[in-house]
């Protein structure tokens, strides 16, 4: 009896949990729906940007393979020239954003010339002539600053977003349980940012099976006009959108000055007590001893532990007061320089993931030569290029979705305080080595398929047939998924939140590098790379890139676990009191003394 009264009081709870979630989900929309002054404009132009980079910058390959007369290198280089460019560009346009001109501005500025390559793109498509084939180069640059500019919308939208949804708590006065309204704010803010994906993949679907006139003349114009028109959208609705407050400094900046402080200290010798350190209002915590003197906490690399220096008090310094010299740039703060030594790991870390950004690079340029030259079995107007990069966008935003419901359902029925930090860590460590996993069978998956591609001795085989790459394309969604979003977790994880605006450019220097490294790989192999498909050794490269990416599996394992798991993440907040410091300190003097015993600065 006290059984069926125990389910009976839990399943009368859970459906009062359900009931309440729904209730508060229903009521969430119904407000968005009400305060259609942002939304709806800045969500048309995500979908053109996310129907742009399916059906227009994924056949840029096949688009210059075709310009240059079917000179399958020069296509190549071509291509990922403007990957590389594309990237360059996201590192510039995301600093000087967060630095001096906010989100609307950069939009606007690279929207504009989205546009414009794509006009370009229109105009050499539509020519008769081989010369006027030149206006390509032109929209090589436009095209790589306006797709920049995409990361950019995606941040500003969910930025409306979340204002939105403070204003909606503010306006009704809400009593809820803090950590169920975060739950249940963050899957909604995560379930509209998806919502206009799912119309972009809708509308490139519609136009991949429906449309006749597949040329690429009609592609590039209805980009062109796509994005023209919802770009005069995203103006019309300027007046009401929320404006992002702008630093006092940049980041950008405070790196410099610690650099410049440290440099001119570089002949200083460490203090021998915490005390000569320039705390100002921090507390004094995570200082450990190092040999000759006292260090500061995180560990970084043996290059970069001079950085402390910067925050050193000479005895001279006396003579001159402390406001002074942090206004003339000769001293700074601990926690400025504890923040900026949080990137450094990170930036070594960067180099483990050189064999997923020639993955990346590779799936831009030779995964869609091998589409291309394949009997087209997935659409009846030979879009099946389109289909597989939509197929590979969609895997990797499932994947990416998963895990965030994950996640969030992990920190909402768990109480520890480590969920915010080592576990976290933990998380973001595991899903880049799945990714990464996935990378390597990718690579395999493309060896296997390209091998049984030259063996095929008809075109009519099986083997032949673009059905053939979809494993190959999902794969690599999978692995896009797990390993982006996996950096942008430990980064957050690891980096101070100070300097989280360097998330969006520190992904891509990572995805750059390899998008620019596979350029001379192709001028130097040639036996690997040749002019057409058939005469190239694709097969070789692909078990090579799977033996990287296990290589380099090995070594984020190594720096990973190195740097990046067992340090604390540096605290914001000076007031918030550390039990564990002395306990981290220690810990950090022993595997110092095990580690670097042989070390010298």
């Amino acid at each position: 009896m006290a059984l069926q009264e125990n389910n009976s009081s839990e399943k009368t709870n859970s459906s009062g949990i359900t009931k309440k979630f729904w209730d508060f989900t229903i009521a969430s929309l119904h407000y968005l729906f009400d305060n259609f002054n942002t939304l709806p404009f800045i969500s048309a132009l995500v979908v053109a940007y996310k129907y742009v980079e399916i059906a227009v910058v994924s056949i840029l390959m096949d688009y210059f393979n075709d310009s240059t007369e079917e000179n399958q290198r020069i296509a190549a280089i071509v291509t990922n020239l403007q990957d590389g460019l594309s990237s360059l560009f996201v590192v510039i346009v995301s600093l000087i954003s967060e630095a001096y001109t906010g989100y609307y501005t950069m939009i606007t500025f690279c929207t504009a010339a989205s546009i414009e390559g794509l006009m370009l793109l229109w105009t050499s498509a539509s020519a008769t002539k081989p010369s006027t084939f030149s206006a390509i180069y032109g929209a090589i640059f436009f095209l790589a600053l306006g797709t920049s500019g995409q990361k950019l919308l995606e941040n500003f939208y969910e930025y409306q977003l979340e204002e939105k949804i403070k204003d909606r708590h503010a306006r009704s006065g809400s009593t809820e349980n803090k950590k169920e309204q975060d739950f249940t704010d963050k899957v909604l803010i995560k379930s509209w940012l998806y919502a206009p994906f799912v119309v972009g993949y809708v509308i490139t679907i519609c136009f991949a099976f429906i449309s006749i006139d597949t040329t690429y003349e009609h592609w590039f114009r209805f980009a062109a006009l796509l994005m023209g028109g919802t770009y005069m959208l995203f103006l019309v609705g300027s007046v009401w959108y929320s404006r992002e407050e702008l630093p006092v400094e940049s980041n950008l900046h405070k790196i410099y000055r610690i650099f410049k402080a440290a440099l001119g200290k570089r002949h200083a010798k460490y203090p021998t007590s915490p005390s000569r350190y320039y705390w100002k209002d921090s507390k004094r915590d995570r200082s450990c001893e190092y040999r000759e003197g006292v260090r500061l906490l995180p560990r970084v690399p043996r290059l970069f532990r001079w950085l402390d220096k910067a925050a050193i008090l000479e005895a001279e310094d006396s003579t001159v007061s402390l406001e002074l010299q942090e206004k003339n740039e000769k001293l700074c703060t601990v926690k400025e320089v504890r923040d900026v030594k949080s990137l450094i790991p990170m930036l070594y870390l960067c180099f483990a993931f050189f064999g997923y950004s020639l993955l990346l690079a590779t799936q831009r340029t030779f995964f869609v030569s091998q589409a291309s030259n394949m009997r087209s079995n997935i659409t009846t107007n030979h879009n099946d290029i389109s289909i597989l990069v939509l197929i590979m966008e969609a895997t990797s935003d499932v994947t990416r979705f998963i895990c965030f419901l994950i996640g969030r359902a992990f920190r909402h029925f768990k109480s520890s305080c480590c969920i915010d930090n080592v576990c976290n860590k933990k998380a973001a460590i595991a899903r880049i080595g799945f990714g990464m996993v996935c990378a390597i069978i990718c690579s395999l998956i493309a060896w296997k398929v390209e091998v049984g591609r030259l063996k095929v001795s008809t075109y009519e085989d099986r083997r032949n047939s673009t059905v053939a790459l979809v494993p190959q394309f999902s794969a690599l969604g999978i692995t896009n998924g797990l390993v982006e979003g996996g950096i942008e977790n430990l980064f957050h994880g690891h980096v101070a939140k100070s300097m989280w605006s360097f998330d969006d450019a520190y992904k891509e220097f990572v995805i750059g590098s390899g998008k620019l490294m596979i350029i001379p790989l192709v001028l130097s192999i040639p036996s690997w790379f040749g002019d057409t498909l058939d005469s190239s050794r694709l097969d070789k490269f692909y078990l090579t890139l799977g033996i990287l990416n296990a290589a380099f599996l090995l070594l984020f394992c190594y720096y990973s676990f190195r740097y990046a798991y067992k340090e604390l993440l540096p605290q914001d907040d000076p007031a918030v009191e550390d039990e564990n410091v002395d306990f981290v300190c220690q810990s950090s003097i022993e595997i110092e003394s095990k580690n670097h015993g042989t070390d010298t600065d």
